[in-house]
């Protein structure tokens, strides 16, 4: 009996954690991406830097800080307290995919009908990772027992096109082109 109650007692715990957690990951998110932003320039533009670092302002690259900032924070995530969830990895992959799906609909959305405002593109951002935390919640903590496989499949194919197109960038200007510095790529 009184282990029943000792593991009910523990899942409670790990629910609240799980939520608060959800909450400052919004703030560590936005933090880490923010320094993704700028990390190529700092570390001497190392070409393997670009792996996670944005090389250049365009579209992508602001993506791709997005998936590699909060990718950083579920891996930490994940060994504190991951394992005591069945649907962690299905939760965290939703979202990694939910913060540049978002931030990309928000954005051409909003620049659709307004100029290119960099309060509103940081709005996008902070929006997008809200939503993707509050999904991912509701997943991770979900009794439903969801199977792992496409999730980690979308993953993988994250993890592999987020870097293969910052080095070898497709000549679709919306999305890959840096108006600023006028290139694609590094």
């Amino acid at each position: 009996m009184f282990e029943i109650y000792l593991s009910s007692y523990s899942k409670r715990i790990y629910r609240k954690r799980a939520k608060i957690t959800s909450i400052v990951g919004i703030f560590v998110i936005i933090a880490i991406s923010s320094l993704l932003h700028f990390g190529f320039d700092f570390f001497g533009r190392i070409k393997a830097s670009a792996v996670i670092f944005a090389v250049n302002d365009s579209v992508w690259e602001h993506l791709k800080i997005g998936f590699f900032g909060g990718l950083i924070f579920y891996i930490i995530e994940f060994i504190i307290y991951g394992k005591k969830f069945d649907n962690f990895i299905v939760g965290k992959s939703v979202a990694l995919f939910l913060i540049p799906f978002l931030t990309a609909v928000f954005f051409y959305t909003y620049t659709a009908f307004l100029e290119n405002n960099l309060i509103l593109d940081i709005l996008t951002f902070v929006l997008a990772v809200i939503i993707a935390q509050f999904v991912s919640l509701g997943i991770t903590l979900s009794n439903r027992k969801v199977k792992k496989g496409p999730f980690v499949l979308l993953l993988i194919i994250m993890l592999v096109l987020f870097p293969l197109f910052t080095y070898f960038p497709p000549k679709i200007p919306e999305l890959f082109y840096d108006f600023a510095h006028k290139r694609y790529g590094m």
